[in-house]
């Protein structure tokens, strides 16, 4: 059975007196909208004393909405003080950034609102959603106001209400960054809420792979709002970057989530207790990036996404090895030396040290050294093709032809391809 979604809207006008019903409806109707109703409030109510925190109806429209058939009603309400009054400065901040000074104040007076809301099945929350966001535009045209959207946790005067038109369905969720201690964030959305999806999140990410981190819970929440299915317990699979897992996450008053709360965290090792965060696949989508980039010739913007890496992970070999290779590519051979003997004192158990070691020496001529590097990186991994390259091209430069002809062919046995 289709699970039914509630959308909310609220339209807070800039003016004090709502307008004439037959020229909202006009409105309306311009906006291919097609036609409503409008019905006034008992008397009782309209004429109601407003105290602080009150508010009373003066009336409300209905539309029915496309093909579904489904009504929508938008309820005209006078509030008893400033609609925003019972917000604390710090969520209303949240709230309003990017707003212009003029509609921040709208938000801070306004008495006046248009309430709106649908309910529709979940395989039409889409397109809901997209003709709702018609409805609010007219509305904020015609009372020069702004919307709040209490799902994602934002609002929108007309200017950004005009760049809510695109299909992506992730114009209609937020994507929100918190501290979650001095040197990592707690990033989550809002919204998700609109397609019966639980909210997601991840925390304990590194500042220095924000981006990584928002690009990854875009990838999630993009496919969950497209009709991806995914529970506690569930895989999310990132195909070169591995596999995160999904958990049970708390929700509090501040981050609703009727749906639940989802953290996406790293899929966990044989043997490896469950971690809190996704570090070791964000530290993976920043690896290929600076591979790219050097692919790309962008040498320095790729030692700058490993920087990111290492602040991350000091000790990631991946990252120091690749570090070391734009050191030698580029001349720069003793730091290249360096990094690979702090690899072989901190990670004595990966290859990549030796294997650096190895690579330095024998940019320098100290073959024979080179060469007793590179039998240290094949002892800690016979399955290493550029350690039997790299020894082979040693063997070349010490004249010894037939190891170097046996290294080369194993390299090439091993998927080497240089």
């Amino acid at each position: 059975m289709s699970r039914e979604i509630v959308l909310e809207a609220l339209v807070v006008a800039r003016h004090e007196q709502p307008p004439m019903d037959a020229t909202v409806l006009r409105a309306l109707a311009a906006a291919g909208l097609g036609s409503g109703s409008y019905a006034a409030a008992e008397i009782q109510q309209a004429e109601m004393v407003l105290a602080p925190g009150m508010r009373k109806r003066l009336g409300m429209y209905t539309l029915t909405m496309g093909a579904g058939g489904e009504s929508l009603r938008a309820i005209v309400y006078r509030y008893g003080g400033a609609i925003t009054e019972g917000i604390g400065e710090p969520a209303f901040l949240v709230l309003t950034r990017g707003l212009a000074a003029s509609d921040t104040q709208t938000l801070r007076e306004s008495t006046l609102a248009f309430d709106l809301r649908v309910t529709v099945p979940q395989e039409r929350t889409l397109a809901a959603t997209e003709w709702m966001v018609k409805v609010e535009g007219a509305l904020l045209e015609l009372v020069e106001g702004v919307c709040i959207d209490p799902a994602a946790e934002r609002c929108y005067g007309r200017e950004q209400m005009a760049r809510l038109t695109d299909a992506d369905p992730l114009v209609h969720v937020s994507f929100h960054a918190e501290a979650w201690n001095a040197d990592s964030r707690w990033l989550h959305t809002h919204g998700l809420r609109k397609f019966g999806c639980a909210e997601i999140d991840m925390v304990a990410v590194p500042n220095t792979l924000e981006a990584e981190g928002e690009a990854f819970l875009r990838d999630v929440a993009a496919s969950l709002a497209s009709g991806a299915q995914l529970a506690a317990g569930g895989e999310v699979d990132m195909g070169e970057f591995g596999l995160a897992e999904a958990v049970a996450a708390p929700v509090d008053a501040e981050h609703q989530a009727p749906y639940g709360r989802l953290r996406l965290v790293d899929s966990a090792l044989p043997g490896e207790r469950q971690g809190i965060s996704p570090v070791r696949m964000l530290k993976r989508m920043a690896l290929a990036d600076a591979e790219r980039q050097v692919r790309e010739g962008q040498i320095t913007a790729a030692l700058e996404t490993l920087e990111r890496v290492l602040a991350a992970e000091p000790d990631d070999c991946a990252a120091l090895a690749l570090k070391a290779a734009q050191f030698l590519s580029t001349g720069h051979v003793t730091e290249a030396l360096n990094l690979g003997e702090l690899m072989e004192l901190r990670v004595p158990g990966d290859y990549r040290g030796p294997l650096t070691v190895g690579r330095a020496l024998a940019a320098l001529g100290r073959y024979r050294e080179a060469l007793a590097a590179l039998n240290r990186a094949i002892s800690l991994d016979p399955e290493a093709a550029e350690a039997f390259a790299g020894r082979a091209d040693v063997h070349e430069r010490l004249g010894q032809a037939l190891p170097a002809r046996e290294d080369r062919a194993h390299a090439v046995y091993l998927g080497y391809r240089g």
